[in-house]
């Protein structure tokens, strides 16, 4: 009898860049049935184990950039990052991921700011007590913000989808939304080094898979990496986000489409 693996992931960051650059995370998959065993299934997921962590470095290399980032002063936990406009779109994916050693279960506090309505400050992410959407069991396309799930390993992915489409179709007197980003680490912290990939979609229907939140149908329009150091950890921070790292800003211009993304350090 024959056995299979699941499908499993590991994320990396590009290592081999020069001084003064910095590496963006690439995520390895090893498809379902793509290694198989006469033992067992966990024989099989542990050659798909084994194979993601011999080849994972390696594709990360090849695969991922190199960013010149300026830092300010000698410490290099300081990333100075200009503000970043984004071409009209009407779905945003938030990534956080984080490789090996950055820390372990990344907790992400993301939620809308400032709109003067009940979808205020009600951040997605472990613990936070506004569910995994706003409306609660809405599929991400009826969705106004919707978290991913909670990745608790020691790398990955946590996403959240922002569906500017419905917020502006609901709220047609909003003329900007803003979005916070914050984030610690639940478990363990280690260089605390994690990568903020934003994500723009115009059309299409947005759809939940896994721990992310996918494009079905759309163009994707803008994908920025941001680099950020979170070196906040702790099992009680959930209900306190002035207590956790600030990543920064997403405004949303109702009248173009078009949006800013500012990086707080």
């Amino acid at each position: 009898m024959e056995y299979y693996n699941i499908a499993k992931s590991l994320t990396a960051a590009k290592n081999d860049c020069a001084a003064g650059v910095i590496g963006t995370s690439v995520t390895l998959t090893a498809n379902a049935n793509q290694f198989v065993s006469t033992i067992s299934v966990e024989d099989a997921n542990a050659k798909a184990d084994a194979w993601l962590a011999a080849n994972v470095q390696a594709y990360a290399n090849n695969s991922g950039s190199c960013r010149v980032t300026a830092w300010r002063g000698v410490n290099p936990s300081c990333v100075v990052e200009p503000t970043v406009t984004l071409s009209p779109f009407n779905y945003m994916v938030i990534r956080y991921k984080w490789a090996l050693g950055a820390g372990q279960d990344f907790d992400t506090y993301t939620g809308i700011v400032n709109s003067g309505t009940s979808l205020d400050n009600k951040w997605m992410g472990w613990g936070h007590g506004f569910n995994n959407e706003i409306p609660i069991n809405a599929l991400a396309t009826d969705s106004y913000i919707m978290w991913g799930g909670d990745n608790t390993q020691a790398n990955g992915v946590e996403s959240c989808l922002v569906n500017f489409s419905k917020i502006t179709t609901d709220y047609p007197t909003l003329n900007t939304i803003q979005v916070r980003m914050a984030g610690s680490w639940y478990r363990t912290l280690g260089t605390g080094n994690i990568d903020v990939e934003i994500v723009t979609y115009l059309g299409g229907t947005m759809v939940k898979s896994g721990y992310d939140i996918i494009n079905v149908g759309g163009t994707q329009v803008d994908l920025k990496n941001f680099s950020k150091k979170v070196s906040i950890q702790g099992t009680n921070l959930a209900k306190n986000i002035e207590s956790v790292t600030n990543l920064g800003y997403i405004t949303y211009i109702k009248d173009s489409a078009t949006g800013q993304v500012v990086i707080k350090y």
